[in-house]
This record gives C-alpha cells, sequence and structure tokens, in this order.
C-alpha cells in the first residue's frame, strides 16, 4: 500500500486528476444542484428521458403524454417529445447518452424510496450529476496513458492542468455536467489510446474495446462518426504511407469487419426505436434543425465575441501552434490534426445554431480536445526545455488562461456572460466584473433563432 502512494506521489500527471475529483466535488457540494432538481436540464432533459420512459413508465412511445398534458411534461422539464408526421411522440436526442447515464439512474431507481422511485427526484439528480464526474476522471485516465506514450510525466502534467483548467471542460465538468461533452471527450480519449494499442500489436481485446467506444461515440452524437478519422489517419506521414496504412488495414479485414459489426450492433437499437415511433429506421428527430454547409460561421466561431472558441478558451493558441511542432517531431497525430480539426470546425460551424444555444464558449469543440491535447502536450514539450525566459513566459501565460477561464466560468455561471447574447463591447463592459448588475445589459444582443432555423442568422 506504501507503495502505492508513493508511486502516485511520483507521478505529478497522477496527482492532477486526483486533485480535480475534490475540486469537482467540492464546486458541486456548493451549488447543490441536485438538491432543486437542477441538474438534468436542458438537452440532457432529452438524452435521459429514454430511461423513465423504458423503465418507469413502460412506454417509449410516449403515450402517457397527451395534448392536454404535454404542457405540464414540458415545462417542469420532465421530457420535451417530438411530434412526427404519423402523429406519435419522439424523443429528440439519439439514446447514447441514456446508455452512459444508465448506471446511475439504475442505483438511484434501488436506493430510491418507494414514493421517490419516479426517475425525477433527488437522488436521480444527483446520480446523474455524479456520472459526470465518473466519465470526466475515466476520460482524463485514458488521456494520460495516451500522452504518457510520447511525452514525459512533467509535460503531461501540464497538458492535463491545461485541458482542464483552462479550457471550458471545467466548465462543462459542473454547470454543464450532464451534457454530452465531458462524456464524448472521455469516449473520444479512450478510442485514440485504444486505437494506439491496436496498431501496436492487433490483439483482439483492443479492437473490442475500440469498437465498443466508437460504437458508444456515435451512439451518443452521430456527428461524431468522424472521429474515425483519428484512427484511419494515425501515424500516415504520406500519400505512400497511407496506400501502406490501407493494405494494413486489408490484411486485417476479420477484426474491421468485426470492428463495423459490433457498431452496428450499438446502434441497432436506436434503429429499432425509430422504426417503433415512426415506421422508419432512419428519421432525423431534429425536426426543422440543420447544417447549412455553404454558410458556415467560421469567424464567429472562431473569434466572435458571442461564442468564439479562441476568445473563451484562448489556451488553444498553444495547441494551434503545437500542430507546427507535432510536424516537426514527426507525430503520429500530425496528419491526424490538421485534417480533423478544420474538417471537424467547419461542420460546427455550419449547424444552424452555430452558438450552441446557452453555452460558455464554443462547447462542440470540446469532444475534440483529446486530440487537441497532443498538440499542446507537442507544444509545451517544445517551448517548455528551450531557453528559461521563454519557458517562463508560457509558464506565466498557462496560469493567466487559467485564471481566466475560473473567473469567466464564474461569470458566466452569475449570467455576467451571457448565454448566447454576447458582443464585443458588452464582452469587454463586463470583463473582470463581479456582479451582473455592473454590466450594461442593452449592450447585449439576443441571436434571432427562427432566422437562424433558415440560415439567416
Amino acid at each position: 500500500m506504501l507503495n502505492k502512494l508513493k508511486s502516485i506521489f511520483k507521478s505529478p500527471s497522477l496527482i492532477v486528476i486526483i486533485a480535480i475529483i475534490p475540486f469537482v466535488l467540492g464546486v458541486n457540494n456548493n451549488l447543490s444542484k441536485w438538491k432543486s432538481k437542477n441538474v438534468i436540464k436542458w438537452d440532457a432533459i432529452s438524452y435521459y428521458s429514454y430511461l423513465p420512459a423504458a423503465f418507469i413508465e413502460k412506454d417509449l412511445m410516449l403515450s402517457f403524454i397527451t395534448d392536454s398534458t404535454e404542457a405540464y411534461y414540458v415545462s417542469n422539464d420532465l421530457y420535451w417529445p417530438q411530434k412526427t408526421e404519423n402523429g406519435n411522440r419522439i424523443i429528440k436526442t439519439s439514446m447514447g447518452m441514456a446508455v452512459l447515464y444508465s448506471p446511475f439512474f439504475f442505483a438511484a431507481h434501488a436506493l430510491a424510496p418507494a414514493n421517490e422511485a419516479n426517475g425525477f427526484s433527488e437522488i436521480y439528480h444527483l446520480a446523474i450529476l455524479l456520472s459526470g464526474l465518473f466519465y470526466l476522471i475515466i476520460g482524463l485516465l485514458y488521456l494520460r496513458k495516451a500522452l504518457l506514450l510520447f511525452y514525459s510525466e512533467k509535460i503531461t502534467a501540464i497538458t492535463l492542468v491545461a485541458i482542464y483548467f483552462a479550457t471550458n471542460l471545467l466548465c462543462y465538468s459542473i454547470l454543464g455536467a450532464t451534457m454530452s461533452h465531458e462524456y464524448n471527450f472521455c469516449l473520444f480519449a479512450a478510442f485514440l489510446y485504444f486505437s494506439i494499442q491496436w496498431y501496436k500489436q492487433q490483439k483482439l481485446k483492443y479492437l473490442l474495446v475500440m469498437a465498443l467506444v466508437f460504437g458508444l461515440l456515435v451512439l451518443v452524437r452521430p456527428v461524431n462518426i468522424l472521429l474515425f478519422l483519428a484512427f484511419l489517419l494515425y501515424d500516415i506521414k504520406g500519400i505512400s504511407s497511407f496506400k501502406e496504412r490501407i493494405l494494413f488495414l486489408l490484411k486485417n479485414t476479420k477484426h474491421l469487419l468485426l470492428f463495423a459489426l459490433i457498431i452496428f450492433l450499438i446502434f441497432l437499437p436506436q434503429l429499432l426505436y425509430w422504426k417503433y415511433v415512426t415506421g422508419s429506421y432512419f428519421f432525423n428527430s431534429y425536426v426543422g434543425e440543420r447544417f447549412y454547409f455553404l454558410q458556415p460561421h467560421l469567424i464567429d466561431c472562431l473569434i466572435g465575441f458571442r461564442k468564439g472558441w479562441l476568445i473563451y478558451t484562448p489556451v488553444m493558441l498553444f495547441a494551434l501552434a503545437g500542430i507546427y511542432f507535432l510536424r516537426k517531431t514527426k507525430s503520429p497525430f500530425f496528419i491526424s490534426a490538421i485534417i480533423l480539426l478544420p474538417l471537424y470546425f467547419y461542420i460546427v460551424s455550419s449547424w444552424w445554431c452555430w452558438w450552441y444555444g446557452g453555452s460558455f464558449g464554443l462547447r462542440a469543440m470540446i469532444d475534440l480536445y483529446p486530440l487537441l491535447a497532443f498538440a499542446l502536450a507537442a507544444f509545451f514539450s517544445s517551448v517548455l526545455y528551450r531557453k528559461k525566459f521563454s519557458s517562463k513566459l508560457t509558464g506565466v501565460f498557462i496560469g493567466i488562461f487559467i485564471a481566466l477561464n475560473l473567473f469567466q466560468t464564474m461569470q458566466y455561471h452569475y449570467n455576467i456572460i451571457h448565454f448566447d447574447s454576447m458582443t464585443m463591447k458588452a464582452y469587454f463592459n463586463s470583463f473582470g466584473k463581479t456582479s451582473k448588475a455592473d454590466c450594461d445589459r442593452d449592450l447585449l444582443k439576443s441571436p434571432d433563432y427562427a432566422k437562424a432555423m433558415k440560415g439567416e442568422e
């Protein structure tokens, strides 16, 4: 036992992850959102709906919701159903998050008093909140294991500090802990780690876990199928290298077919649910919502003051610079980064609601942070071992970015940074302030959701 403790203290990267646990628990305890039943909110209402509908109401058709009672369910944040053309009600989101919530839901259901075993009492909110911390820590542990394959303990520790405390991942582990982002972060980090292991040695156990994780990634958010590129392009150096990769994969056809079969089986319940409710195996439950690929909001999403990624998460400037060092050090993640990052960002910025509703920064980018962590590590590894001046300057900026992120997360919590209406003037007017009353709210500009759905915002 003593030797295990000594090994932990010799691992600063592990200490970072361990330290995050009491930090998250302490902040969550202070907020106590589960006591006011304020955990299963917004998008999480749809994510979670599968569980009480299937295991408490025993009715995935949602027929217990009628035209006369729908307003009650919606206004009380119990269900947010969509109406299909055949008149049935359907859960808007795919069921991946419900699968990830499920162990915590079942634990809460087993512990809930009989008169509170309804899926929405305080204990369920607490359980789902704790699920966020669980997946965050699992994701950080797998990211740590992957980083340590290429970087030192010191660089890995600094990268983990930056990726958590200096980005909006922190916000979505506390204020938005039931949103999909830290769950996607966890799954993608594990996917990267097991992809690396499979390429090293084509063992069936790595393939099985990799397929399970990737299947869940797609089930949580179908657009995550793009993240397969991180696997396909791993350690690609050029055209000839890519040709060799294709030949290598063809030699492992049985593994690839098994990979595809597992993913299909994981997604099959979703197809059956859509068929059950709508009569079709494929259905766009995001009624009226779409991508506008010819009108991407690239600048708005990158440096706009409403949700600009680099405005609210400036530490990612280091990650962008780190892509150069990925190339310079011949990192196996270089090609993945230069192809997946712009493609993913383009798709994110093409969604009709490109600011992603009420959120802190461009939350959709959190899902890609495990890959960007390697670019951050490459930057830190190249800069922090150089001259003392550049090392100290980088350290100062890391500290500034962490302090800024902590402070602005607090501002977001108290609505000093508005959830969807920030402008450049409003941003600078609110900068450094600790009270909403001190801010000029006339400087805010509310987005027009109706126009945005038509691609006009």
